[in-house]
Parts: C-alpha cells; structure tokens; sequence
C-alpha cells in the first residue's frame, strides 16, 4: 500500500507537533507505521535515544510491533510500543518509590476490589452497590483527584471512604488500574529527574486514538511530547464513543493547542465502498458542534446500505440469519467476515438462536473472558503448533507472537526466531499431547510458557496476572469447545476471528472492519439510547456510536428495526432510530424477503 500525498507530507515531518485527524479507514496504522520507519531510516532521533508510541489496546500495540517487523524494522531497544496503562505501570515500577510507591506492587483483582468495596459500604452504611463506588473512584482518578488532592468539592461522607479505599491499597501494596496513569502522571509532575531521564530518551512521542484520552492521559503526552523534537496525535473526534470511561472528545484539540500543533486531515477512505462513506457523512454531519471533515472513498465500487423494519425480534432474527445464509453461499467464503453489531448484547439472542438452528456457525467475543494480550496471543500460536510441530505456517505464526508481543527483548534479547525454535522443539519432545480443549494447559506447559511469563513480564505482579490472563483463556477455550461441540483448532479459528460469524457491540465494533454488516435493533429508545433524548451531548455521542458501526463494513450494511418488543406480559411499540432517517432515501437498495 503507498502512500497518499497527505500521508508522505505527515511521514515526512519529523519535527514539531502534529495532530493528525484520521476519519474510519484512512489508513492511520499503516502512515504511522511508515512515520517510525522514516524517523529512524533518517536518523531524525540520534543513538541511543528512542521513540515512544502509545495505544489504547495490547491488540493495537502488536499490529504496529507487527507491521514494523514485517518491513524489517529491529531497533527494537529504542522503541516502546504499548498502552497508557502499560507505560504507566512500567515507569511506576522502575520509580515509584519517588512519590511512595514500592516497585513491587501487585494490581488488585476485580474480585478483591469489590470485596473491600463491600466492607466498606457496609461499614459506612453507604447506600451504592460497590459497582457505583467503584465508577466513582475511578472517575476522581481520570481526573488525578486523590484524598487531600483536588477533592475539595467531594461530599464528605465520598471523600472519607475514598480516602479509606486508597488507604487499604496502600497498606496492601496495591494499585488499582486507574492508578498506573494517574500516579505516573504524578511522577513525572513531581519528580523533575524522573521527567528529564523520560524526556531525554523519547526525543518522539506518538500516540493513537486521542479522543478516547481522559484528562491524565492528556497531561501525561503533554509532559512527555512538549520537549520532544516532535510528536504526531492521531484521533478522529467522530469516533469519540467512551465517555462513559471518561473519554474527553475535545482533547484532540486540547493537544493541539497545548503543543502548538500543526493539523492535518487524512481525509481518503480506503475501507468502505462509495455509499457507505457518503451516508456516514450525512449521519454525523447532523452534529452542529463538530469539525466538518471532507471523507471521500477510494474506492470505485457503490456498495450496499439496506434497510427494513420487522415486526418483532423473532422475524428480525429469521431474516437476517436468511440473508446471512444467502451471503455465505454467494459472496463471502468465511463467515469471520461478516458482523452482527447491536448496541445491546441481548438484542443479538434472538439471531444466535436462529443460527444455532440452521447450522450457521457464531462467536460473540463479549462473553470471553480474558483480555487480548501477548501471553494470550503467543498462546494460541503455541496451541496451533502443537496440532503439527513441523508445520513451517504454525512456526511462523508463534514467530510473529513472540516478535509482536517484544518477547526477545524482554526474554534477555534473544533471537525471535530461537524462542520460536526453542518452544518448537519441546513440543517435539513432548510425549502424548492430547489435542483436546479441556487439557490445553498441558500443551502450554510443555511449551514452557509459564517460565516465558515469568521471564519477559515486568514484576511479580504483572507474570501474575498474565498467569491469571492466559488461565482464564484456557477456561474459555474449554467451554466455547463444549458450548458448541467443536474442537480446538475450530475454537482457536474463532478467536483469531475466522469461521464464524462475529457478533459484537456498537462499542467493541470500533476499530473493526468487516465485509458486511448487520446493524440490527437500531429502534429510537435503543440507539439513541432513551437517555440520551434530552441531552445534546448525549445524543451527540450516540450519533457517533451509529456512525462508528456503520464506517465498520466495506461492502454493504443492513440496517434492521423492530416495530414491536414482547416484554413479559405486554409489548413495547418503537420506531425506527432516527439515525437511519438521517441517510438520504436513494442511498439505499431494494432489500428482498
């Protein structure tokens, strides 16, 4: 893929600050993949100094090590790739005892934390479940408020158990997960030294997704980019969707002004064919506040966007289910291509069932649960290989998770290719593997991968959790087997994506792309949510989740309603979301039953 003019123009400016605002499918991964490559190609960052790229997700995070490794890309020891969240931990644990924290601290369980949650509600006579409390306290840490911190306008009975909340994690040696972004922000606010030897060695700051960044995340690339020979914020305002976990929209604009940045738009869609760019235009074109961008498709294709209202969930599911069984017949030959988004999970059980009964295969990665991450990516890749050792595909496949998720480096700097081999040949060596989904953990211990944990992770803390990460993935492994009565290697497709169709939510939907989409139970009081009707801000934000679902497919959409929702014992009448009626009549084609 080259490059566009305005991409070249973005690679090619080294130095001074950028904010790059990227619409769906401009091509923002492959032109800040190619800006690394440039930056060290023209040695724009002197030795031994490096670059520092931030992302949202572990998943994000691989795709660039993976497409820095696929153009030959090796200076590895000046490059970090990784979240917020992972920066920050790696920076506390290296310093934190600067501002009081011991640098082997553990991240505290969900489990445990709603345990103490629960002790203290019950001790302070506190009316909120611990899940209200616990949004609230990681809300005051988005905004770096902390007892005696900025928590002067908290109510007094609030700030006293928060107080008591942050007390207990100190005495435990303990951080909950808003506090690896807040307390680094702390760090580096505090402690000049600690600022200066950061500053020093990431003479380039890189960040993606800057509209779903909260208010530390800002000031932590604002600390980290304003003395760097230049930096390059990626985001798109219209696909601001998380402000329910404190996203601030407005700061792509923030940073801008902040760093004196020079803006520019990536405006060339190269995901969605010509009706779907130009309906997603007129969708988010409704909202008065934004910044009008010009998006025009590359391709030369028309695409599809249907529509159709059903009487209730049961003969929406029959349809859609028909339709999708007509696709896989006739135009898409894996079923990983194809997505089912609903704003609500239960809207999408009627299709599940539906599909059960004719044989159609599904996974909905929202009932997983682990989180997609290096030590479970390299162990599916084990779980592949072990199904044939000398399988030159299977071997590069644990290759690239082990080169993807930066294991040789962290592993002492070994090759890539000898860990790969080294994991290989145990499973060689292995007597009596059995294949079977219920007995993986064998498999992988084989491997050695609880010592490759042990090793590449940053603490105690963290090999813990990537233990407790990649158990709860051989549990899921097990019960999607069972649940559908497949076997491993069908279950491993699933996860990677492949041989099924997808079924996810609006939110999970971001960041996808598929060849056809089935937006379905798109009624008012659902998308817009009923909640939102009163509030401009609300409503706005629902828009965008519309507009993320609909930019996700390539082809064609289909955008389907209901008139009528059984409830128990009476039924709910709803008409369709106005966002649909925000599309121009003649974009759409005639749908057949």
């Amino acid at each position: 893929m080259s490059l566009t003019p305005k991409q070249k123009k973005i690679v090619k400016a080294t130095t001074g600050h950028y904010v790059v605002l990227a619409g769906p499918g401009c091509g923002k991964t492959h032109m800040i993949t190619e800006k690394i490559l440039y930056i060290f190609e023209k040695e724009t960052i002197p030795e031994p100094y490096g670059l520092l790229a931030v992302t949202f997700t572990d998943a994000a995070a691989r795709i660039m090590r993976a497409r820095l490794r696929a153009k030959g890309f090796n200076q590895w020891d000046r490059v970090w790739v990784g979240t917020f969240h992972s920066f920050g931990r790696y920076i506390l644990g290296c310093y934190g005892s600067d501002i009081g924290i011991r640098d082997d601290f553990e991240i505290i369980e969900l489990d445990k934390r709603n345990l103490i949650l629960e002790q203290i509600i019950i001790k302070h006579s506190i009316r909120f479940p611990p899940s209200e409390i616990g949004s609230i306290f990681d809300g005051f840490k988005r905004k770096g408020i902390y007892p005696g911190q900025g928590d002067d306008y908290v109510p007094s009975d609030i700030r006293e158990i928060y107080k008591e909340y942050n007390q207990i994690l100190r005495d435990e040696n303990l951080l909950d997960f808003g506090d690896l972004v807040a307390l680094a922000v702390q760090l580096l606010q505090k402690s000049g030294l600690i600022k200066r030897l950061y500053t020093t060695f990431f003479r380039y700051v890189m960040v993606d997704e800057f509209q779903d960044t909260d208010k530390q995340q800002l000031e932590m690339i604002r600390l980290l980019a304003e003395p760097s020979i230049g930096s390059t914020i990626v985001g798109d305002d219209d696909q601001s969707i998380f402000a329910f976990r404190g996203a601030l929209r407005e700061n792509v604009y923030k940073i801008k002004e902040l760093l004196g940045s020079t803006e520019i738009v990536l405006g060339q869609n190269f995901r969605s064919d010509g009706v779907i760019v130009e309906a997603a235009a007129k969708v988010i074109g409704f909202d008065p506040k934004r910044r009008d961008k010009d998006i025009v498709p590359v391709s030369k294709e028309r695409g599809h966007i249907y529509r159709y209202e059903f009487n209730d969930p049961d003969d929406e599911a029959k349809y859609v289910v028909k339709w999708i069984n007509k696709i896989l017949n006739n135009m898409v030959d894996d079923p990983g291509d194809i997505a089912i988004i609903a704003r609500t999970h239960y809207r999408a059980e009627w299709v599940e069932q539906e599909m059960d009964r004719i044989g159609i295969p599904w996974f909905d990665r929202s009932r997983l649960n682990f989180q997609d991450s290096w030590e479970t990516a390299l162990g599916l890749a084990i779980l592949e290989l072990s199904h044939n050792p000398s399988s030159s595909l299977f071997l590069y496949r644990v290759l690239a998770a082990v080169e993807e998720g930066g294991l040789a480096f962290r592993l002492g700097d070994e090759d890539a290719l000898d860990v790969a081999l080294e994991i290989r040949d145990k499973l060689k060596n292995s007597e009596n593997l059995e294949l079977d989904p219920k007995k993986v953990h064998k498999i992988l211990d084989a491997a050695g991968m609880i010592k490759i944990i042990q090793k590449a992770s940053s603490g105690i803390s963290d090999a813990q959790r990537r233990t407790i990460n990649l158990e709860k993935m051989m549990k899921d492994i097990s019960l999607e087997a069972e649940k559908h009565n497949i076997d491993l290697f069908q279950v491993i497709d699933r996860f990677l994506g492949h041989g099924a169709i997808q079924i996810i939510s609006s939110h999970q939907s971001k960041g996808g792309e598929f060849d056809i989409v089935f937006f379905i139970g798109l009624e008012d009081d659902v998308l817009p949510d009923y909640r939102a009707h009163n509030s401009s801000d609300k409503l706005a934000e629902e828009r965008r989740i519309f507009y993320v679902g609909l930019t996700r497919a390539r082809n064609a959409v289909y955008l389907t309603s209901v008139t009528h929702r059984p409830k128990p014992s009476w039924v709910k009448n709803f008409i369709p979301s106005r966002f649909i009626g925000h599309i121009p009549d003649e974009y759409f084609s005639e749908v057949t039953l």
